[in-house]
């Protein structure tokens, strides 16, 4: 439910306003081409998805599980 959460989020935020996502790096296993678990392969989904979200600037920080942070612009 990442990506329907994250679009209700949205709705909600102000401009400059901020969504923070916890685990996008799913303990390094998006970066395994090997890993292709309904899990991993969601996480790797929804990445791709942010990836190409043009409505906000993103940034990944490498704590933990990863998390990203999305600033609407």
């Amino acid at each position: 439910n990442y990506k329907k959460y994250y679009n209700l989020s949205y709705k909600l935020m102000n401009k400059n306003g901020l969504i923070v996502v916890d685990n996008v790096l799913w303990k390094g296993e998006v970066s395994k081409p090997d890993k292709n678990d309904r899990l991993t392969n969601i996480m790797r989904d929804f990445n791709n998805f942010l990836k190409n979200d043009d409505r906000v600037e993103k940034t990944i920080l490498p704590l933990g599980d990863g998390i990203t942070i999305c600033r609407r612009i």
